[in-house]
């Protein structure tokens, strides 16, 4: 499960450093902090979602959903900060997050 937290924040740094040397630091800056809100937000979803034991269906479901809503409320908390408070640039921000969930995907299909 390490992995899929681990990939993720390996590609944004890359992708971090791509913007670094194209576009300047805040595009790199925008980049690396949406990229870790996407792997910070799954560490959030996932904790949610998988503590408690064993549950009823409808317990397990509603906890599922929770953790997802919480996820993405860490990515667009993050996204709005960066863009109306820090004024990053939106085309980082958006492909920070981009590829941070492609990587977080293909580390968790990997087998």
């Amino acid at each position: 499960m390490l992995r899929a937290a681990v990939y993720p924040l390996v590609a944004v740094a890359v992708l971090a450093l791509a913007f670094l040397l194209l576009a300047g630091q805040k595009a790199a800056l925008g980049a690396l902090l949406s990229g870790v809100a996407v792997s910070a937000g799954g560490g959030v979803a996932a904790r949610m979602a998988l503590s408690g034991g064993a549950v009823a269906a409808g317990s397990a479901m509603a906890r599922l959903i929770i953790a997802v809503v919480a996820k993405w409320a860490v990515v667009f908390g993050v996204l709005l900060a960066g863009f109306l408070a820090f004024k990053l640039p939106a085309l980082a921000l958006l492909a920070g997050i981009a590829v941070g969930l492609m990587f977080q995907v293909l580390a968790l299909a990997r087998r």
